[in-house]
């Protein structure tokens, strides 16, 4: 899918700073479900950071773990009302954005209009 553009409908800002990040390879530990988000399950990794995460990109294990088939960071985006962003790819709901700095990270979908 290519690059879209998108426009903010209000402002959002980034609570967590420091984001759960995953290489492949690593291991988590699942959680629950998100029920807002169908795909997204928590994960918590062995450093103790937990975010939510695409089950897709998991390998479950029968023992309530999980190995991580895919790379991750869970940085949210930063922006205000009106702003433009070009999203890079979405995932169940969500879109990986950058914006006129160069910065990246997830945006929720209701969030976005076409731009």
């Amino acid at each position: 899918m290519p690059d879209r553009p998108f426009i903010a409908n209000a402002d959002y800002e980034v609570i967590d700073r420091s984001p759960l990040v995953l290489a492949i390879g690593d291991h988590v530990r699942l959680g629950q479900r998100d029920s807002d988000w169908p795909g997204w399950i928590w994960a918590t990794a062995i450093n103790g950071r937990g975010s939510y995460v695409p089950e897709d990109i998991l390998k479950a294990a029968s023992d309530g773990t999980a190995r991580v088939e895919q790379a991750f960071h869970a940085r949210d985006l930063t922006v205000v009302k009106d702003e433009h962003v070009t999203s890079l790819r979405e995932v169940k709901g969500w879109h990986w954005c950058r914006n006129a700095a160069e910065a990246e990270g997830w945006l929720p979908a209701y969030l976005l209009r076409e731009g």
